[in-house]
Parts: C-alpha cells; sequence; structure tokens
C-alpha cells in the first residue's frame, strides 16, 4: 500500500511540474507576439524611456518625434544620445538636431528605414535601417540600444 500511495504522490508531483512547464513555455512564446507596426502607430509614438550601452535605462532628456513622412531628433534637457549621432551621422559627430525621412520596410523583420538624414548643413547616412518592433500592443522599440515609444499621445 506504501508503494501505491508513493506513486500517487510522484504522479501528482509530476503533473504539475508538467503543467506549470507548459504554462511557461506558452507564456514566453506570447512574447513580442504583437501586430507589426503600422505607419499610424509610427505617427502617434511619444519617447517614453531609452537604454544607453551600458543598459543603464533614461527617462526622456532629448525629443524624437515622427510626422507623415519626416522625423526629427533634438537635444532637450540632455544631448542627443552618441548611439544614435553615430548612427544617423558618423562617428564624432555632434547636431542639436537630425532631421530626414522615414518609412517602415520588413524585411527579415520590421525595420524603420531612416532617409535624407540632415543635421544643419551636415548630411548624414544615405538610408540608415534601424529595428522596430512592438513589445505590448501600445509599446513599441527601436534599435539597440532600445529606445522605448508609447503609442498615444
Amino acid at each position: 500500500m506504501r508503494s501505491v500511495r508513493g506513486m500517487d504522490r510522484f504522479i501528482v508531483l509530476a503533473v504539475v511540474i508538467s503543467s506549470l512547464q507548459f504554462v511557461a513555455v506558452d507564456a514566453v512564446r506570447a512574447q513580442g507576439q504583437y501586430s507589426p507596426v503600422s505607419e499610424a502607430d509610427v505617427i502617434d509614438l511619444t519617447l517614453n524611456h531609452y537604454f544607453t550601452p551600458d543598459k543603464k535605462s533614461h527617462t526622456p532628456d532629448f525629443e524624437w518625434t515622427f510626422t507623415k513622412t519626416e522625423f526629427v531628433v533634438k537635444k532637450g534637457k540632455g544631448a542627443i544620445p552618441v548611439d544614435i549621432l553615430e548612427k544617423l551621422l558618423s562617428k564624432g559627430a555632434t547636431a542639436d538636431e537630425i532631421r530626414g525621412k522615414w518609412k517602415l520596410a520588413d524585411k527579415g523583420g520590421q525595420q524603420l528605414v531612416l532617409a535624407e538624414i540632415k543635421a544643419g548643413d551636415k548630411v548624414g547616412g544615405k538610408e540608415v535601417k534601424i529595428r522596430i518592433y512592438k513589445t505590448a500592443p501600445t509599446v513599441v522599440r527601436i534599435g539597440e540600444p532600445q529606445y522605448v515609444f508609447g503609442i498615444g499621445k
């Protein structure tokens, strides 16, 4: 009789562990499975926070906005982050404002394509492609390190 009770406990424990594993795997699969970012989403983005290459989170101390066809990155309380300057202009470049055109592309993952990039009289990269994706219905992340935006003003 004792061996049957021991087996019952083992079976119950095995069922509980299997159920927890199934739920955990299902939850991991659900991460990031949201609709693609639309043009309407991009126009409605508000910078929420961002990460620097050292993985530290920062509140927005600069501006990054989008209109129907154009984007503007400009100095606020803080300077434009170095990684953005280097992606859009060149290594060692400085600027208080960067402007250009944007569009969405989908080549093996959705991308934000920035073109006709200018900072004053400086011309930046001809075309820069940066990963863009939703991590929640109203959360959009751009690039690496990540710039985290909310959809809606």
